[in-house]
């Protein structure tokens, strides 16, 4: 007897390591260009950390306006983690040796792609060191590690 099986379309949340280098990596800019045209919109994801992250690099109001708009084009997360999802990650990392190998913002970050099962694309070792202590944490760099 044959079974099917679905495989989900992955899910992707594109860290502010990634939008921050769109305007001056051309080779980051064509790879997030050609994950997002690869992938459904609701396939992409956003968060609040990314937001603030991504809007706390605005230079002034109208760069800010430019961020609201481009991240109104994708999916809001369907779930948020709570305080022990972001502490066992913090644990985690903890228990492994790193301790504060990775900062608040990309903890959370890591927290909402764990509880969204989404992949956590990024130009950030920060990913690599957290997905070592989280083996559910998946993460891929937006191009190869050291290029640009």
């Amino acid at each position: 007897m044959a079974t099917d099986t679905v495989t989900a379309e992955p899910r992707y949340l594109i860290d502010n390591s990634v939008w921050a280098r769109l305007a001056t990596e051309p080779r980051i800019a064509d790879a997030l260009e050609e994950l997002i045209a690869s992938s459904r919109p609701s396939s992409i994801l956003i968060c609040p950390p990314i937001a603030a992250e991504y809007g706390f690099s605005a230079r002034n109001g109208a760069d800010h306006d430019a961020i609201v708009r481009a991240l109104a084009e994708f999916t809001e997360c369907d779930e948020a983690p709570n305080s022990l999802n972001v502490l066992a990650v913090q644990n985690a990392l903890w228990t492994s040796g790193l301790v504060r190998a990775a900062g608040v913002a990309d903890t959370l970050i890591a927290t909402y792609a764990v509880q969204n099962e989404a992949i956590v694309v990024h130009y950030d070792r920060d990913f690599e060191l957290i997905a070592g202590a989280v083996p559910q944490l998946r993460h891929q760099w937006i191009v190869v590690r050291g290029s640009v």
